[in-house]
């Protein structure tokens, strides 16, 4: 079957296209707001951050594997942040409840443990060799 070939059905509609007249006007400034709509149209739209990351995440949440994607990096980054937040606090808490025991124990006492070079593997030896009746 050829399609170039024009049928009956066109033959009629071509005739009834010809025949057509357009019969109101354009409104006022027709042609200059047309013109105006193209180049807006061309014209790259400066848009802001805030819109454009709207945007990406409306495009990539639009897809099943982008939105867990995103999903999964969200629960990574966060569980991150809340183990170590929660790693810092524990350590503080620590250090204050020994700072405490020793006090219970010896009010007159420092804790050798609170002193920046108790910290370390190597000041932990050297208070061990200076006091060894004292444990870190």
């Amino acid at each position: 079957m050829d399609t170039n070939k024009p049928s009956n059905d066109d033959r009629a509609f071509r005739k009834l296209l010809k025949e057509w007249r357009m019969e109101a006007s354009p409104p006022p400034h027709f042609q200059d707001s047309v013109w105006r709509r193209i180049e807006r149209a061309k014209a790259p739209a400066s848009r802001s951050v805030p819109r454009m990351i709207s945007d990406w995440f409306a495009t990539a949440l639009a897809h099943p594997a982008g939105a867990a994607a995103y999903i999964a990096v969200v629960l990574v980054v966060g569980g991150g942040a809340g183990w170590t937040q929660a790693y810092e606090k524990t350590a503080r808490v620590r250090e204050e409840l020994g700072r405490r025991y020793v006090r219970a124990l010896d009010p007159y006492q420092t804790p050798l443990y609170s002193l920046p070079l108790a910290r370390h593997s190597v000041g932990q030896r050297l208070v061990r060799r200076l006091h060894p009746s004292r444990t870190i």
